[in-house]
């Protein structure tokens, strides 16, 4: 499964979380908080998903402004985006840092954006919470669902607390991290550009002509 074949899987569960949140009455709170953030977002989704105006090729950049508009809130990129680098991260320079950090956005509004165009859903489950989380600012959400393609996916969504407001820091689709996935991507770029602006013009260049990434040690929240 290739990058945006995952990016459309968590995309699909986020969309799916909305009408099940409230069946989870004895939940841990905090848990109940991180979920009740996705649920605010997913509302949002759904109206763009829903809107058929934007789904045609020539609206893509009109369809990367409303998800952009959705999930910005929620999702941390720079926090995301830096562990992507990895160990790299620490060569970068602060211009770097922020430079990676808008074209990693880049590269996930896209990818959310051309999922969209052909997004369909037919049934989804999501599991109770397991077990109280040890970091109450850490949660886990956990989705199953299954596309009107007749695939199935396992989805686990990682939030984490900021002060007072909730982010989601990581998605695993189906055991695939996808984190650690974009995380691999920059290595083997490392490797062949042996510089992180290298690595970044790179990935630039790339994400200009495709929204898709690399293939793919625990990277959760």
């Amino acid at each position: 499964m290739n990058v945006r074949n995952l990016v459309s899987a968590a995309l699909l569960g986020l969309t799916l979380l909305l009408p099940t949140f409230g069946a989870h009455a004895n939940a841990q709170p905090s848990w109940q908080e991180a979920s009740g953030v996705m649920d605010g977002v997913t509302r949002d989704m759904l109206a763009v998903v829903e809107n058929e105006s934007l789904k045609s090729p020539d609206r893509l950049e009109e369809m990367m402004v409303e998800v952009e508009r959705v999930i910005a809130p929620v999702v941390d990129f720079p926090y995301i985006a830096k562990r992507v680098m990895g160990k790299y991260y620490r060569q970068a320079s602060d211009e770097e840092l922020s430079r990676f950090s808008e074209v990693f956005k880049t590269t996930l509004l896209k990818t959310f954006a051309k999922a969209i165009v052909g997004f369909e859903f037919e049934t989804y489950e999501i599991q109770p919470q397991q077990a109280e989380s040890p970091e109450p600012e850490k949660q886990v959400v956990t989705v199953n669902v299954r596309a009107a393609n007749g695939n199935s996916y396992g989805l686990v969504y990682y939030m984490l607390k900021q002060g007072d407001r909730w982010t989601l820091v990581n998605v695993n689709v189906d055991g695939v991290n996808l984190r650690l996935t974009f995380k691999n991507q920059f290595a083997d770029l490392y490797q062949r550009y042996n510089s992180v602006t290298g690595v970044i013009d790179g990935w630039e260049s790339q994400v200009s002509i495709k929204a898709t990434g690399g293939e793919g040690e625990s990277d959760e929240g």
